[in-house]
């Protein structure tokens, strides 16, 4: 019986960079694949269904995220070495979301790259970790987004911030959130058209909150009846977003299991 060795797929911008890692690797008789085009990139893990992939986060156009969600359909288990460029902050929950990935600033020296595949194919075996929930956060005010997703990550959460209600919409199908945070006022589109959108599309499977200074009644009953599940006025009581995320997201973020209702 023929046993196939390991598989470790390169999607790199400059091939020639990690050239001795490749080497070092087929030297250990691994079956190593390599392309700086997204498409092929994508090709290849259909065909080979890679056990490890490194990969350039600025990998043409489309990034490392993008390819991530792309190759996971085809290599669910796959496990991802993204290469993040100098100066980069790698966010250690940033993409859990989209599966088992390390997060390595470049460069990276062939040594230790060889040694980081080596480790991600002894772990290939093992079960992948519970993804953490997704909590979508939509707001024109800068500085308040930042205050806003700094509390719902003191959860185990992947915190995702937009400004723009046609952002927000679009990142919905893309990361699948378990939870949206959105304001009230904002130019364009205002977070009372967006709510009930998303709540024609998505139904229940989405509990919104909505977020706004405005706190008569009549306001509020406007926000519920738009789709919301819940309506909290700003200045926002840290504990008070912390319950919601309780409530709503349970123990998928390490809190206590939910409970029933709505409220302001």
């Amino acid at each position: 019986m023929t046993i196939n060795p390991p598989t470790v797929l390169f999607g790199s911008v400059d091939l020639d960079v990690n050239r001795q890692a490749r080497e070092r690797l087929r030297e250990k008789n691994l079956r190593v694949l390599a392309t700086s085009n997204s498409t092929e990139f994508i090709e290849l893990a259909r065909r080979a269904q890679p056990d490890v992939v490194v990969l350039d986060d600025d990998l043409e156009s489309l990034g490392g995220e993008m390819l991530i969600r792309l190759l996971r359909q085809p290599c669910p288990r796959a496990r991802v070495i993204l290469l993040l460029p100098p100066d980069s902050h790698p966010d250690p929950k940033g993409l859990r979301h989209l599966g088992p990935v390390v997060s390595l600033v470049s460069p990276v020296a062939d040594e230790d790259l060889t040694k980081v595949v080596a480790l991600a194919l002894q772990d290939q075996g093992g079960a992948a970790a519970p993804r953490p929930p997704v909590v979508l956060c939509v707001d024109d005010d800068r500085l308040f987004l930042k205050s806003l997703a700094r509390i719902l990550r003191r959860r185990d959460v992947v915190v995702l911030c937009y400004e723009h209600p046609d952002e927000a919409r679009e990142a919905i199908p893309v990361h699948n959130p378990a939870l949206a945070f959105v304001d009230v006022l904002m130019p364009g589109m205002n977070g009372l058209d967006l709510v009930s959108e998303l709540r024609e599309e998505y139904g229940e499977t989405l509990p919104i909150v909505l977020l706004s200074a405005k706190s008569s009644d009549e306001e509020i009953g406007q926000g519920l009846q738009a789709g919301a599940r819940y309506y909290v006025t700003k200045p926002c009581d840290p504990d008070r977003i912390l319950k919601i995320a309780d409530e709503v997201l349970g123990t998928r973020a390490g809190a206590r299991e939910p409970s029933q209702g709505a409220g302001r």
